[in-house]
């Protein structure tokens, strides 16, 4: 009846225990599962598995006894922002540690944080450093005053992290105080800068040497709000998102974060859309007036003559601030997409600014969170909601980030989807319809640039250009592939400053029109040089581009060859003329299947089906060599074989 008695007791008091934590929000690290999901692994990198053998760390009623192994012992979850309590105690000449937000390899001492236990005294022979005692975090940072107890006996630590933010009680003593985010330098040469490691990530204990008991463990999780929440970034690659129109290296993963070297200009999206919800984000300029941006209801292509999509823009920026624009979270429509200001714009713009001024410098992170709400957008920067927008139009579509020339960090991406309103075709981006780049912004990859070429066909940021001078015995720019069936998006644009010349009027059948003396019937235009688009690898298809009354979109070689029918050269003459003024961009989608062809000029049919025989079933695509200035951008091809 004693031993039964005794049981009861201690099972009330850990009851008792219990409903403390949840009262106050705590919960126990180890639950009733006990060590099962936990990891043990060797004490120089956490991927790897433990080297001596035997069982370093056991839990008998609540308590965690690290025996005399160099190990690691990992949660099974991460955590973010948090409360953490303890008590630990260690023998003579111990050397252990709690190691907070790392990641699943490498030592968490230098890939995040290890808040440091040991008998420094002993352990370094009375030669430590300050930064490496007790309630430092080890190697970087000093605790600001010994509040340690002597050892073998029991200390009480609350441990707590918000954001960059960390502060370390030590029996009652506030020791540690920093905000990670000013520690852009490090302080030893094994490891990033405090500022460039995870705000997420495992918890766990080391014992290096001697041995660390651990009790009364409990974590209370801060604003995190994970219902419905799931992660946009998987913090290991970019699964889930699509490259627009960037090089492979513009967007790359490392430490749990996006990496964007901001060249060349342009963007990346997801996979899929989304209309409501709560996005939330972390971001940081790496170089003091860097630019990027948030666009959210996207569409999933750039929009014509230009690196970014029709989107509302989430302005990333910093350090430029004016009357009309900050770097402190502005929400403006670009390129065709509409939204109304929560109050007027100083400049009349379709842009709002925030009511308060709250990102940190170049260097140090932010943290947004954005509301879409049936055309309502608000955006929080740093914890207070500052910006708001209405009417948003497309109110649903792509998320992006942007590449704007500034190397930029992003993490802790996710999102939390609200109910939808089932918005009308209008209000709705553009459907993904499987395009892909040919023309990344950085180089000629893909492209074959053969000797000659260079300082000619060359890659201006998002802008491919040529001076018409190239010295190749081919001066045409090919592409590497062959295609076959396809739609193929071209931006265009004459740079040349245009000169007057007299230019043939071309009829409707394909012929050309004639005075009553019988002479060719031309008239005045501004002509700005010459160019055109070389379907399956002939120039027999090739895709006008000038500036002739015709108009762009004509496919001279069939227009042109009296071999033809009447109705084949009819075909390949333009319906109408819908180029736009020369120094103007224009988008050509051109449409091949099989021996027909369709050319589409700025929202314009300008070739209907036209039918191409003897054309080849597979070719490469060239930009052609006129002799003229022209700038090519936004190359997408969709392959439909």
């Amino acid at each position: 009846m004693k031993r039964i008695f005794i049981f009861f007791s201690i099972s009330a008091v850990c009851f008792a225990s219990v409903l403390r934590a949840a009262e106050d929000g705590f919960a126990p690290l180890f639950g009733s599962e006990g060590l099962e999901g936990w990891k043990v692994s060797d004490w120089s990198d956490v991927s790897r598995p433990q080297r001596a053998p035997g069982t370093p760390w056991k839990l008998e009623d609540g308590v965690l006894y690290g025996l005399n192994k160099r190990t690691w012992i990992m949660s099974p979850d991460q955590y973010g922002d948090f409360v953490l309590r303890l008590e630990t105690k260690i023998t003579r000449g111990s050397n252990g540690g709690i190691g907070l937000r790392f990641p699943p390899q490498g030592d968490p001492a230098y890939k995040a944080m290890e808040i440091q236990v040991v008998d420094h005294e002993v352990y370094y022979r009375g030669r430590s450093l300050p930064k490496q005692r007790t309630g430092s975090i080890y190697d970087e940072i000093a605790p600001s005053k010994d509040a340690v107890k002597p050892v073998g006996q029991w200390n009480s630590w609350e441990i707590t992290a918000l954001g960059s933010h960390v502060t370390i009680v030590l029996n009652g003593q506030r020791i540690i105080d920093v905000d990670l985010s000013r520690e852009t330098e490090p302080r030893q040469n094994r490891g990033r800068a405090l500022a460039e490691r995870p705000l997420k990530g495992h918890i766990g204990f080391q014992n290096l040497n001697g041995s660390i008991t651990l009790r009364n463990m409990r974590i209370k999780r801060l604003g995190e709000d994970t219902a419905g929440f799931v992660p946009l970034f998987n913090g290991r690659d970019l699964d889930g998102w699509v490259n627009v129109n960037c090089a492979p290296e513009t967007w790359t993963v490392r430490d749990d974060m996006i990496i964007c070297s901001g060249i060349p200009t342009g963007v990346m999206r997801t996979e899929r859309m989304y209309e409501n919800y709560v996005l939330e984000l972390e971001w940081r300029h790496m170089k003091a007036g860097g630019n990027a941006g948030l666009f959210i209801h996207s569409d999933p292509i750039t929009a014509p003559g230009q690196p970014f999509t029709r989107s509302i823009e989430i302005q990333i920026l910093d350090g430029r601030n004016t009357e009309n624009y900050t770097s402190h979270g502005d929400v403006f429509a670009i390129h065709g997409a509409t939204m109304k200001p929560d109050k007027p714009h100083p400049g009349g713009w379709m842009r709002s600014l925030p009511s308060e001024r709250r990102c940190n410098p170049a260097g140090q992170w932010n943290h947004y969170r954005v509301e879409s709400r049936d055309g309502a957008i608000s955006l929080a920067v740093n914890g207070k909601v500052v910006t708001r927008a209405y009417e948003a139009s497309p109110r649903k579509g792509y998320i992006c980030l942007e590449s704007e020339g500034g190397l930029v960090h992003f993490r802790n991406i996710r999102i939390k989807e609200l109910p939808g309103s089932n918005p009308p075709p209008e209000m709705i981006a553009a459907e993904a319809e499987g395009f892909r780049s040919l023309y990344n912004g950085l180089d000629l990859r893909g492209w074959k640039n053969v000797p000659g070429h260079e300082g000619h066909w060359q890659a201006k940021n998002w802008v491919l250009d040529y001076d018409g001078k190239s010295e190749a015995e081919d001066k045409h720019l090919w592409t590497e592939e062959e295609f076959g069936d396809f739609v193929l998006i071209v931006d265009w644009r004459q740079p040349r400053k245009p000169r007057l010349v007299q230019a043939p009027v071309i009829l409707p059948d394909g012929s050309e029109a004639k005075d009553a003396d019988g002479k060719a019937r031309t008239v005045e235009v501004r002509d700005a040089g010459d160019s055109g688009i070389y379907l399956r690898g002939t120039a027999k298809s090739q895709i006008n581009i000038w500036n002739r009354p015709i108009g762009s979109g004509e496919i001279w070689g069939y227009r042109t060859d009296q071999m033809m029918s009447a109705e084949v050269r009819r075909g390949a003459t333009p319906l109408l003329n819908a180029d736009n003024p020369p120094g103007r961009w224009n988008r050509f989608v051109i449409t091949a299947v099989g021996d027909t062809v369709t050319v589409v000029l700025n929202g314009k049919t300008v070739i209907d089906k036209a039918r191409l025989p003897g054309i080849p079933k597979k070719g490469a695509i060239a930009l052609q060599h006129h002799g003229d200035p022209i700038q090519f951008a936004n190359v997408y091809m969709k392959e439909l074989d």
